[in-house]
């Protein structure tokens, strides 16, 4: 069943964010599947601090999302983990359009903090998720690719910023002339 955070999109401010995540969290705090999902949680009053473009970002983030067929609590948590992405990924929000910011909360949801701190260089680059993106519109077949790239990535060594780089770049150009069907059947 789908429902909004905010039926009426004049209530979506930061303030009332903070307050709608904490009130769907309450309702059922089961949602908060792993340990680090509580300390994500635990930083979305952090929401207040963010500059101004941020905060709007994030505004719009949630009037995208409102428009999604999804539950509010996954919502909640695509909030959740976005909070988290801006907290321990040191994620900067402008860099991002609201499709892109929903792939990474998506990808992310659920996932540890040390999880976010070793992959989010290669996941959050924008040209990448962009690339992924034109691929396939579903969810799952997104994050399957981004598992896909982050284990190569972890296969070849690639850890510092130069390499990365380099292997965001062969990888981008190899994913574009092929068909999503054949990305995730490579290597198996």
């Amino acid at each position: 069943m789908s429902e909004k955070l905010f039926e009426n999109t004049k209530e979506i401010n930061i303030e009332n964010l903070i307050t709608r995540i904490n009130e769907v969290v309450g309702e059922k705090f089961a949602i908060l599947d792993e340990k680090d999902d509580i300390e994500k949680w635990n930083t979305v009053p952090k929401l207040l601090l963010l500059e101004e473009e941020n905060a709007k970002r994030i505004l719009s983030f949630v009037e995208f999302m409102d428009s999604l067929l999804v539950t509010k609590e996954e919502k909640a948590m695509y909030v959740v983990s976005l909070c988290g992405l801006i907290e321990f990924g040191h994620l900067n929000l402008k860099d991002y359009e609201e499709g892109s910011l929903f792939t990474l909360a998506d990808y992310y949801q659920n996932s540890s903090i040390q999880e976010i701190e070793k992959t989010i260089s290669i996941v959050g680059d924008n040209s990448l998720l962009m690339t992924v993106r034109d691929k396939t519109l579903d969810l799952e077949g997104r994050k399957e690719l981004l598992k896909k790239i982050v284990n190569e990535a972890e296969q070849t060594g690639v850890h510092t910023k130069n390499q990365i780089i380099k292997f965001l770049e062969a990888k981008i150009h190899e994913m574009q002339d092929k068909y999503y069907d054949e990305l995730v059947s490579q290597n198996e």
